[in-house]
C-alpha cells in the first residue's frame, strides 16, 4: 500500500507536530472548564445490588411492571419480579421510591473523537481536547450507556476507550468501525489538512477518521487493517456531495470493489453499514446485504414497494433525523423559499432555536458553539458557490430542508412497513452535540411515534442493529445491568428522557442527578440509604 510521507517537513517541524499530537492525548481535563465528572464517590465495582420499589419499563412486552424489583450481581441482571422481595445477604439495597427504570439508552450513530465544529483553530486546542473528553461524560450523564462510533481517529478512540475501561474517564461502552473505508474524494470528501494544518503528522499517532484508498489493491489492504478490533464496516454510498460546492458529483465504489468488501465482511463475520442520503445510494444499497443504512433519503419520497423491499431484506435504518433539524439554516437564504414554509419545517426550526439557546452550551464548549453559529453567516457573506474554494465546509441546506419534507414521510412509511428503526443523532457533527440524544426521541414523537415505540428504537432496536441484543437493550435476566431511572413516566411524556436521575452501566452507578454533597460527589452508600 502506498504510504504518504512528509518530505516538506524538517526534523524540527516534525518533532513540533509530534509534540502537538502527543499533547492532545496527554492533556488532562482542567478543573473549572466545563467538564462534567462522575459525581458518585464510591463506585459499586460489581457489588450485588437489589433495586426495589420501582416501575420497570419492559420495552420488549410494552408493559410497565409496578412495585417491581431487580437483582443485580457482577454487573448482570440476575432476576426480576413484582411485589415483596427478601434481601439476600450482602446485597446493597436501592429504594427507587417508585421511579421509572428503563434499559440504558444506546446512541447508534456518532463520532466520539470528532470535535463538533466546521473548522478548527489551533489556538482552541485546549478547548477541543476538553470537548472530546466531555463527549463521553455528557453521554453517560444523558442516560446513554452504549455508543456505536461510525468513524473515528482510531488511535485516539482506543486511548479514550482505555480510560473508560480503567475508570479514569466516565463514559459509555463503545463499539466502533475504526475509520470510514472511503474512495479517495468520496464522502466525507474534505481534505483533512484543510481542516487542520497538523492533520498529517498527527495521523501517525491518532489515526484518521477516513481510510482513503486510490485503487482496489489499496482498498483490500485498508480493509484488513481497518477490521482489527472493529465490530462492523462503514461505507459511504452516495455519489453526490452534501456540501456547498460547484462540482456535485463525488466518486463511489465500483461494483467489483463492493463485491470484494462484502465477501471480506462475510468471511470476517462483520456487518456492513452504509451512509446514504440520496435515492441513488439507497437503490444501490438494496443490491447488497447491508446490515443498516445511516441517515435518511432526502431527495425523494420512496415508493411503498421500495420500503417493503427494504423490510423484506431486513435492512435496518438509523435515520439521524436530528441532522435535518440542525441544518435548517434559514440564515443561508435572503428569503426562505415558499416550499420550505411548512408546519413540519416550522416545528423543527423552533426546536432548533430552543436547543441552540438553552441546552447546546451544556453539551458543547460555549466558544466552539458560538463559532458554529458565526459560520452560518458565511452563506451570505461569501455566497454558496464560493464556500468550498474558501475552505468553508458548510452543508447544503436544501438537502436538510428536503430531509424534513421527504424524510419524515419516508420514516413513517418505514415504521408502517416494519423496518427495524434505531436512534442516533450523528453526535460529533457540528450542532449535533453529545448529551443531546433526546432531540432524536422528541423528533420521532413529532413524526408520530409513541413513547414506547421511541424507547424501543433507542434500546432494543439499537441493540439488534449493533448485534448486541443478547447483552443490552432490555431489562432481562442475563443481560448487563445498564439502567436509567427517572422521576416521572417517560411513556406519558417523552421529554422526561431529558432528565435522568440515576444512570447505571453494568451495575456500576455512574451518575446521580441531585442531592450532591458540597464537594460535588455522592457516596453510593448514601444512595442506597435512600437519600436521592
Amino acid at each position: 500500500m502506498k504510504q504518504e510521507v512528509f518530505p516538506h517537513l524538517g526534523r524540527r517541524d516534525f518533532m513540533k507536530y509530534t509534540l502537538v499530537a502527543a499533547g492532545l492525548l496527554a492533556m488532562p481535563a482542567a478543573p473549572g472548564c466545563g467538564i462534567a465528572r462522575k459525581n458518585v464517590s464510591e463506585p459499586l465495582g460489581g457489588r450485588p445490588l437489589l433495586l426495589k420499589n420501582l416501575n420497570l419499563v419492559d420495552v420488549v412486552s410494552g408493559q410497565v411492571l409496578e412495585n417491581a424489583w431487580l437483582l443485580v450481581d457482577n454487573g448482570t441482571i440476575v432476576s426480576r419480579g413484582v411485589g415483596p422481595v427478601d434481601t439476600p445477604p450482602g446485597r446493597l439495597v436501592f429504594d427507587m421510591k417508585n421511579r421509572y427504570l428503563i434499559p440504558g439508552l444506546i446512541e447508534a450513530h456518532c463520532h466520539s473523537t470528532a470535535s463538533p465544529i466546521f473548522s478548527m483553530r489551533m489556538v482552541d486546542t485546549m478547548r477541543h481536547t476538553r470537548q472530546l473528553k466531555h463527549n463521553y461524560v455528557a453521554t453517560i450523564e444523558s442516560g446513554v450507556t452504549t455508543i456505536r462510533d461510525m468513524g473515528a481517529f482510531s488511535g485516539l478512540l482506543r486511548y479514550f476507550i482505555r480510560q473508560i475501561e480503567d475508570g479514569s474517564l466516565p463514559g459509555p461502552r463503545v463499539t466502533y468501525c475504526n475509520s470510514i473505508l472511503n474512495v479517495m474524494g468520496g464522502h466525507p470528501e474534505i481534505p483533512p489538512t484543510d481542516m487542520n494544518l497538523f492533520a498529517k503528522p498527527m495521523s501517525l499517532f491518532i489515526g484518521m477518521i477516513m481510510d482513503n484508498f486510490r485503487d482496489t489493491e489499496e482498498m483490500e489492504e485498508c480493509l484488513e487493517k481497518n477490521a482489527r478490533g472493529a465490530s462492523f464496516i462503514k461505507l459511504s454510498m452516495d455519489a453526490q456531495t452534501l456540501f456547498c460546492k460547484k462540482n456535485k458529483e463525488i466518486p463511489v465504489y465500483t461494483k467489483d470493489q463492493l463485491d470484494r468488501v462484502f465477501r471480506f465482511a462475510e468471511k470476517k463475520g462483520l456487518p456492513v453499514s452504509g451512509h446514504i442520503q440520496y435515492k441513488s445510494g439507497f437503490d444501490r444499497a438494496l443490491e447488497y446485504p447491508f446490515n443498516s443504512v445511516e441517515h435518511m433519503v432526502s431527495d425523494v419520497v420512496l415508493t411503498d414497494e421500495e420500503v417493503i423491499r427494504m423490510a423484506d431484506r431486513k435492512l435496518a435504518i438509523v435515520p439521524t433525523m436530528t441532522l435535518s433539524q440542525s441544518f435548517l439554516v434559514d440564515e443561508a437564504y435572503d428569503d426562505l423559499p415558499l416550499a420550505y414554509r411548512t408546519p413540519e419545517i416550522q416545528a423543527e426550526r423552533e426546536a432548533r432555536a430552543e436547543y441552540f439557546s438553552t441546552a447546546a452550551t451544556n453539551h458543547c464548549d460555549r466558544v466552539l458553539h458560538e463559532q458554529n453559529l458565526t459560520a452560518m453567516s458565511y452563506y451570505k457573506k461569501l455566497g454558496w458557490d464560493n464556500l468550498w474554494a474558501k475552505k468553508k465546509f458548510l452543508m447544503n441546506p436544501d438537502t436538510y430542508f428536503n430531509m424534513v419534507i421527504n424524510g419524515q414521510k419516508n420514516l413513517r412509511k418505514m415504521k408502517e412497513a416494519g423496518v427495524l428503526i434505531g436512534c442516533g443523532i450523528d453526535a460529533g457533527m457540528p450542532f449535533n452535540y453529545f448529551g443531546g440524544s433526546y432531540r432524536e426521541y422528541e423528533y420521532f414523537s413529532r413524526v408520530g411515534f409513541t413513547p414506547m415505540e421511541i424507547l424501543r428504537c433507542a434500546t432494543i432496536h439499537n441493540a439488534r442493529i449493533l448485534r448486541m441484543d443478547d447483552r443490552i437493550g432490555s431489562l432481562d435476566p442475563g443481560k448487563y445491568a445498564d439502567m436509567v431511572a427517572y422521576d416521572r413516566n417517560p411513556l406519558e411524556d417523552i421529554r422526561v428522557l431529558r432528565s435522568p436521575q440515576l444512570v447505571f452501566k453494568q451495575g456500576d452507578l455512574m451518575f446521580a442527578a441531585r442531592d450532591l454533597k458540597s464537594d460535588g460527589t455522592l457516596a453510593a452508600s448514601e444512595l442506597a440509604a435512600g437519600r436521592v
